[in-house]
């Protein structure tokens, strides 16, 4: 058996032999390539197992030689683009402003004055300066400013009474006349002009209408008297049709006369008129019948004068209290020929009217102006003095609904007796009053029921 030494010396040996062939053999040019013939295996070698050491011992760790930086190719790099210069931010201008300024003629307490018209076209800044680099005036600035001219009023409109920022004045609107090339010109002087900020459409002079100041000044009318509204939420449009109606006949409307007529100014009730077929009140129950609604016309008109301060001649409360005229004790019903709405006129001169609906706020507004009044009036909220509880449902049979069908006409109200006071005030104090009495039966709910089989 061969040593474990023995072993170690002969295989050292066989090394050093092999280093030692290896360094003589010269180096010599590639041979062709040689068929490799397979290496015959050693018969293998009985070997005995060497002593296992109790506590092998780690080699000391070797620190390996520093490595050699390897040198990269930098990664190839596009050519470099030219570099334009610098090219100065481009200055925005400020915006123009092209301006239309007139006044028309007007009547404020009694005194003839004026009341200034303006509209303005803004040209926004970044627009300017592409307009000043160009020096004209373009086709589409051009566009612009004939639509802005086109919506000025140049249609003259009669005058009337208008509720502006410090009261009612008498307004009369003229129609504007423009001087189309003086305005080119104008724009084209701004915009020629680095500092230019303001251009003029030129008014070269005003077309005045039909109705002029003097219509009222002559008789007199320059003062507003009173003004009534009332609320007709939730009306048909029926009822809406026959409201429209009558409101036009005071609408824009002159009244010379010593005593008012609320029947003489809206003619009769009529279809012919172009009122339709709408609820009314009729004895014990509300019933259709032509001219539904112009009840809240009438109860508008009453609160107009009434509030101008004019004597009571003639007016009558509905039957029941109605809840389009809240506040309630401030209504009028009419009843063509029978039941009429008067007042007495003593403001010594005409009466005009003016009225104005809004269907979407469903509000109806009826005005009153005449002459310069030495006093003021003062209208107190109504005081309820009683109530009444309203009855019981009423049923009412309708051939013309399908039996078992059911539909309410009416809603309940309670009965009441309700008071209004009217104060005439001059100088500050109290000179005279008047109170206005209002009473209502209690109302119930009403249905008609279907009999028709």
């Amino acid at each position: 058996m061969v040593s474990a030494l023995s072993r170690a010396l002969l295989l050292g040996t066989l090394l050093l032999g092999a280093h030692a062939a290896a360094q003589s053999v010269p180096v010599l040019p590639p041979a062709a390539p040689v068929t490799p013939v397979p290496p015959t295996e050693p018969a293998p070698v009985p070997v005995e197992p060497a002593p296992v050491d109790p506590a092998p011992v780690e080699p000391a760790p070797v620190e390996p030689p520093p490595a050699e930086p390897v040198p990269v190719d930098p990664a190839p790099r596009p050519p470099a683009k030219p570099v334009a210069p610098a090219q100065p931010a481009p200055q925005i201008s400020a915006p123009l402003l092209i301006n239309v300024e007139a006044q028309w003629p007007a009547v404020v307490n009694g005194k003839k004055t004026v009341v200034p018209f303006t509209r303005t076209l803004t040209i926004p800044g970044h627009r300017v300066s592409v307009l000043r680099q160009r020096g004209v005036i373009t086709p589409s600035l051009e566009a612009d400013v004939a639509t802005f001219i086109k919506e000025l009023p140049t249609e003259p409109q009669d005058a009337r009474f208008e509720e502006l920022w410090d009261g009612w004045t008498l307004v009369q609107r003229n129609g504007l006349k423009v001087d189309g090339a003086k305005t080119r010109q104008s724009i084209l002087t701004a915009l020629k002009n680095p500092k230019g900020v303001k251009a003029t459409v030129v008014i070269s002079g005003q077309v005045a209408p039909k109705r002029t100041l003097d219509y009222f000044v002559s008789r007199g009318i320059t003062a507003h008297l009173g003004s009534g509204e009332t609320n007709y939420h939730g009306s048909s449009p029926a009822r809406m049709t026959n409201i429209h109606v009558g409101a036009a006949s005071f609408k824009d409307r002159l009244f010379e006369g010593k005593t008012f007529s609320f029947n003489q100014m809206i003619g009769p009730i009529s279809t012919q008129s172009g009122y339709v077929t709408g609820l009314v009140i009729a004895g014990e129950r509300t019933a259709s019948g032509v001219g539904g609604g112009i009840c809240q016309v009438s109860t508008t008109v009453f609160r107009t004068l009434y509030k101008a301060g004019l004597p009571v001649v003639e007016r009558r409360n509905h039957s029941y209290q109605v809840h389009y005229y809240d506040p309630q004790g401030m209504d009028a019903t009419i009843y063509q020929p029978s039941q009429d709405l008067r007042f007495a006129n003593d403001t010594g001169g005409a009466l005009w009217f003016q009225a104005d609906w809004n269907d979407k706020e469903a509000r109806l507004s009826v005005h009153v102006f005449g002459k310069v009044r030495d006093h003021t009036v003062e209208v107190g909220a109504p005081r309820t003095l009683s109530t009444t509880p309203s009855p019981k449902d009423r049923l009412i049979q309708d051939a013309t609904l399908n039996a078992g069908q059911r539909k309410q006409v009416d809603w309940a109200a309670p009965g009441a007796v309700i008071e209004v006071t009217r104060k005439f005030i001059r100088a500050g104090k109290v000179f005279k009053q008047d109170t206005l009495r209002s009473q209502y039966r209690p109302w119930p709910n009403i249905f008609l029921v279907g009999t028709k089989s």
